[in-house]
């Protein structure tokens, strides 16, 4: 870790990508479900090497959050540890004990464990060339995660917390938003000196639940909690970049619009089940909550149209077939995460063969296939001049039916054009071969074109010599998906 080194930040020409170390970066990641720091049994420096090995660029860390286990979609995570190895940022003191039969959090008193534990993950990242996204807080869910928060009234002595968990990600609560705020004030001053991380305010907030806080004093504690880190760190050395997620009516939809227009909101971040609204424009979910959903076309149309938004837009959490862990549910996740990047997005899904105890750089099967295909997607993004590209919808006149197209474009320089199988898992002909052409129409001039494989990683064939104008490309068989990459000579 470098205390000079200026933090990762928009990038100058192109304020959608990042720019890390000097170079342009796009977010690209299959992380582990969030406990790096908040699991004592988790072993980072494992995880982050595989990370590493197979060109991560990004992992999300929650810092203040602690799952229940024994879910029947996942049971086991490293976001649900046991009692004994929960890591908090408040020492268990006591008097008295906490439901899960541990001493109650005082909150006048810092762990030193835990904030060892989140400088040493941020410096073993900072080594690896890995940005994180350290999440603050979260939505609770349920009274029943509610009740494994230090901040809820039965696991702490100060008497804080007495309240619903509906209420929690907002300011209805004077005495609760004023231990939220000393609680971000401390991690901003214990992390700013890195130069590899981003904020995120709150995962997955949700607004209007009968009789509860709205969506308005969820957006109003965003912004109370946003202008808390940009006044402490404009009296320290570094500043770092915020991302939110849009609040929610109770998962009936949310607006990205106040985000895009917001110039304090540095980036976007968004989840599959997610409804948004942008511009008008109505967007439905890109995938039901670990339900095999491939929406190929919703994801490039999504992205394609937040373009003007002028700021990163990623999918920060596509949980479409996590669970499943099979080379099915695999190849889902790299023709979504292709999609995403080829129009203009950052990826991250989570992955579920991570565990702690062990099991931190995931399954053989899962390094072979889903790890393996992302390192080609980063390897080939970031051999790309991508910050000077802009997607493109509807670029081929003509495509093999039952695929979609998602195009990168340098407009006379270079063209990334995935195609990929865009049938749902279920439908007739699913991943069957295809095969036919694909027409488009280059401006004047001389290119080169090669395909590649985003499962072998490799370009396939010779260069195809095009001329400028209309263009018809013969498309070989292939399985699933395959990128055109077309270049000008």
């Amino acid at each position: 870790m470098s205390n000079t080194a200026s933090p990762v930040r928009l990038h100058p020409d192109n304020p959608r990508y990042l720019e890390f170390r000097g170079q342009p970066l796009v977010l690209i990641t299959a992380s582990e479900h969030y406990g790096a720091v908040l699991n004592r049994n988790f072993d980072y420096v494992r995880y982050l090497n595989e990370a590493a090995d197979k060109r991560m660029t990004n992992s999300r860390c929650f810092l203040l959050f602690r799952e229940l286990e024994g879910l029947p979609h996942n049971p086991h995570s490293p976001c649900k540890p046991v009692p004994a190895d929960y890591v908090a940022p408040w020492k268990r003191t006591g008097p008295g004990y906490a439901p899960d039969g541990f001493p109650r959090f005082n909150l006048d008193e810092w762990d030193d464990a835990y904030f060892t534990r989140l400088h040493d993950y941020l410096t073993e990242a900072a080594r690896r060339g890995i940005v994180v996204e350290l999440t603050l807080f979260s939505n609770a869910y349920g009274s029943n995660v509610w009740e494994l928060n230090p901040l809820n009234i039965r696991n702490n002595v100060n008497g804080v917390g007495d309240i619903a968990w509906q209420d929690y990600n907002a300011m209805a609560d004077e005495a609760l938003f004023a231990r939220q705020v000393a609680y971000v004030r401390k991690v901003v001053h214990e992390v700013n000196a890195y130069d590899n991380f981003y904020y995120e305010i709150c995962n997955e907030p949700f607004g209007d639940h009968p009789g509860h806080v709205g969506i308005d004093q969820v957006i109003a504690w965003h912004d109370a909690l946003r202008a808390v880190i940009r006044a402490e760190e404009s009296r320290l050395p570094k500043r770092h970049l915020i991302f939110q997620v849009p609040v929610e009516a109770h998962r009936m939809g949310s607006e990205l619009d106040a985000l895009a227009d917001d110039a304090d909101v540095d980036a976007m971040n968004l989840h599959d089940y997610q409804w948004l609204y942008y511009r008008g424009q109505a967007f439905h979910q890109l995938g039901r909550f670990m339900q095999k959903d491939t929406k190929l076309r919703g994801i490039n149309h999504l992205w394609t149209a937040c373009h003007s938004a002028n700021k990163p837009l990623v999918f920060d959490e596509d949980n479409a077939a996590t669970n499943a862990r099979d080379e099915e549910a695999w190849t889902l996740h790299r023709k979504r995460a292709w999609t995403t990047v080829c129009s203009g997005g950052h990826y991250d899904m989570i992955d579920f063969s991570i565990q702690a105890g062990g099991g931190e750089a995931g399954t053989p099967a899962a390094q072979a296939t889903i790890r393996t295909w992302l390192r080609h997607l980063s390897t080939f993004i970031h051999s790309v001049d991508f910050v000077h590209t802009t997607p493109l919808e509807g670029f081929c006149a003509r495509q093999p039916k039952d695929t979609w197209v998602s195009t990168l474009a340098n407009q006379g320089w270079e063209y990334v054009l995935y195609v990929a199988d865009a049938r749902e898992v279920d439908a007739p002909g699913a991943g069957q071969p295809i095969t036919w052409e694909l027409a488009f129409t280059l401006p004047e001039g001389q290119y080169a074109a090669r395909y590649y494989s985003p499962v072998s990683g490799e370009y396939a064939g010779g260069e195809t010599k095009l001329e400028g104008g209309n263009v018809v490309l013969p498309l070989e068989p292939f399985l699933q998906d395959v990128v055109l990459h077309i270049w000008a000579e």
